[in-house]
């Protein structure tokens, strides 16, 4: 198997901008708001510290489940 195959701590951050991106999206999408608006309570919250650890596999989620995921984290 490819290194690049592999998603690991070092190369997580080539693919966490679009998925952040995309959640973004999704999350303003959601709550009629701007995605760069939405930017510092996402970066702020759990739901981000668990995506940037490649041992939580957050990364899996699509945009769509890590909205869901950082909504509810809002709620309580």
């Amino acid at each position: 198997m490819s290194e690049l195959a592999v998603v690991n701590q070092e190369n997580l951050r080539v693919i966490l901008p679009s998925k952040i991106a995309l959640t973004l999206e999704e999350v303003a999408r959601v709550r009629g708001t701007d995605p760069m608006e939405e930017i510092p309570g996402f970066y702020a919250s759990k739901v981000y510290r668990f995506l940037e650890n490649e041992a939580t596999k957050y990364w899996c989620f699509s945009p769509a489940e890590l909205c869901d995921l950082y909504l509810e984290s809002l709620n309580g």
